[in-house]
């Protein structure tokens, strides 16, 4: 008797083609230009994944319920990543 596969209540960290697990790494030792560095090198890979959606009704194959599914949750994702990144920067220029 073969079970079928449920699908994850949580979604899986994504992979970068030349990166490791998304999220948060401990890499001790970082200068301040590095941590600039690697937060430019984030940023671009963000615009990309932001480009792709914006062109999302040109994907073919794609259900429009899946369609509607990602582009709920990134906007949410994106919602709650300004407001963090948006207050580390007005605490700074408060000092």
């Amino acid at each position: 008797m073969s079970a079928k596969m449920k699908a994850p209540s949580r979604p899986l960290p994504l992979r970068h083609a030349t990166g490791p697990l998304a999220g948060p790494l401990p890499i001790p030792n970082l200068t301040t230009e590095e941590r600039l560095q690697r937060i430019e090198a984030m940023g671009q890979r963000i615009s990309g994944c932001v480009q792709f959606m914006c062109k999302i009704g040109e994907l073919s194959g794609t259900s429009s319920e899946a369609k509607e599914k990602a582009v709920t949750a990134f906007y949410e994702r994106m919602v709650l990543l300004e407001g963090h990144l948006a207050r580390i920067q007005e605490e700074l220029q408060l000092g």
